[in-house]
């Protein structure tokens, strides 16, 4: 069996490089350059069109590193029969995780329930005893209204990368998804997305929790504000993992201290750093993070390009 080859159409550093090719099988070698002998292409910022095609005769799949400024003709790929394999940030993947992360903290009431079991809260004069299968001291902080995602519905206010990658997860965990963005998904995406679509207002009246996924722009500045805090549910959830000035900041600590909301979990602010004076940090049932949801870039990139040489490779 002759051997495989995997080409790269732009310099990369050799670190980078060597981290490839340690993916990569034995029976396959990485080139930086020249593709007329390549099996597989791997892109991040270079350029395959139908000019770089015509010279890579036993090319069967190009592989594009989403996040690149690179580009890739896929058309001129798709008349040659040649597959077109896209791996997604890790970084943006990532925000989702944590959007999901800060739901599940906030529906099992997470930091309640650690704060009351550190400062020895036992409620009913239970006894430490020996735990068995059938019995043990269920809930001895007397924690209330903790809940699951499953059955829940959970309403995300825009649907690109990030917000289509939460709404996957959250399937998984049983919940039930709406969403609402500018352009609404053909039906077909809809129903294999397993999502259903809600105008946002709508959105925020039928959803348990409200997660932001959307773009800064001057037309989105405190799209969330008092009147749009007034229409979710009496003991309902607020996630923003997206852009700090989407929120009106005064008028969710209004809400979270009136009760209107449960709880709220932000990872973006209108300021950052977050001031020492901000009325966010005194604020009831608001679980903050500092701007962590993506990964760093460097982690990322390692992701990105193992995944990039698995693709390129896989199935081949």
């Amino acid at each position: 069996m002759s051997e495989g080859v995997v080409a790269l159409v732009e310099d990369l550093p050799a670190e980078q490089v060597a981290l490839m090719q340690n993916v990569l099988p034995s029976s396959y070698r990485l080139v930086d350059g020249g593709i007329a002998n390549a099996d597989a292409v791997v892109v991040r910022d270079g350029v395959v069109d139908a000019v770089l095609l015509s010279g890579a005769q036993r090319l069967r799949r190009v592989v594009k590193i989403d996040v690149g400024s690179g580009s890739v003709d896929a058309e001129a790929c798709a008349e040659r029969g040649i597959e077109v394999a896209v791996v997604e940030s890790p970084s943006l993947m990532s925000v989702a995780e944590h959007a999901v992360m800060s739901m599940l903290i906030l529906f099992k009431r997470v930091v309640g329930a650690a704060e009351r079991l550190r400062a020895g809260t036992i409620v009913g004069g239970v006894e430490p005893t020996v735990t068995t299968q059938e019995s043990y001291a269920y809930n001895w902080v007397g924690l209330e209204h903790f809940d699951a995602l499953w059955g829940q519905t959970i309403g995300l206010v825009g649907l690109g990368r990030i917000g289509s990658h939460a709404a996957k997860l959250l399937r998984a965990f049983g919940a039930d998804v709406v969403y609402t963005k500018r352009n609404r998904l053909p039906a077909d995406e809809e129903a294999a997305s397993d999502v259903r679509y809600l105008p946002f207002d709508e959105l925020l009246q039928a959803s348990r929790c409200v997660s932001l996924h959307n773009r800064f722009t001057a037309e989105t500045e405190q799209m969330m504000g008092e009147r749009e805090f007034g229409l979710m549910q009496d003991g309902s959830f607020f996630v923003n993992t997206a852009r700090g000035r989407l929120v009106d900041e005064r008028a969710l600590v209004r809400a979270l201290a009136s009760g209107r909301l449960a709880g709220a979990a932000l990872d973006v602010f209108w300021l950052e750093p977050l001031p020492p004076d901000s009325p966010l940090l005194s604020s009831p049932n608001l679980l903050l993070t500092p701007h962590t949801a993506g990964i760093p870039t460097a982690e990322s990139q390692v992701l990105e390009l193992r995944e990039a040489a698995r693709r390129a490779v896989a199935g081949l």
